[in-house]
């Protein structure tokens, strides 16, 4: 279909309009960081399986993968805690199924997109988890 100057305008003027509901969506995210903030200390206070989980999370690797990963790192965490973990991060709303990999086809986990606007892993690591902050 070849493109005239009236498609190319309104592709133009749909993506000016995507961008603009982008950014008014981070504006709203960043007007409530309080609200998320306290749903992530809610979830992973206390409980160090669901923290080290979420923190490993990014979207590409497989729950499998991240389980190997920790226990290749001396951070060993049951196969069923890992899981028990994953189900209360996602019930919580705090990462989102992306995709399966493998044979045995273990999920891929990302965090959701407020998280990644508002730093919610450095807040994790320094508020939960107590670290030093990276500057």
């Amino acid at each position: 279909m070849p493109e005239t100057p009236d498609l190319h305008a309104r592709v133009t003027k749909l993506q000016k309009d995507v961008e603009e509901i982008k950014e008014e969506m981070e504006d709203s995210w960043h007007e409530r960081r309080d609200i998320y903030e306290k749903r992530v200390s809610k979830v992973l206070e206390g409980d160090k399986n669901a923290t080290v989980l979420y923190l490993q999370i990014d979207g590409s690797r497989s729950i499998s993968e991240i389980e190997n990963s920790l226990s290749m790192s001396g951070q060993r965490i049951a196969h069923k805690t890992l899981w028990m973990a994953t189900k209360r991060l996602l019930k919580a709303g705090l990462i989102k199924k992306v995709g399966i990999k493998g044979k045995g086809s273990s999920p891929i986990y990302a965090r959701k997109p407020w998280a990644k606007a508002l730093d919610i892993e450095t807040y994790v690591r320094t508020k939960i988890l107590k670290e030093e902050k990276q500057d």
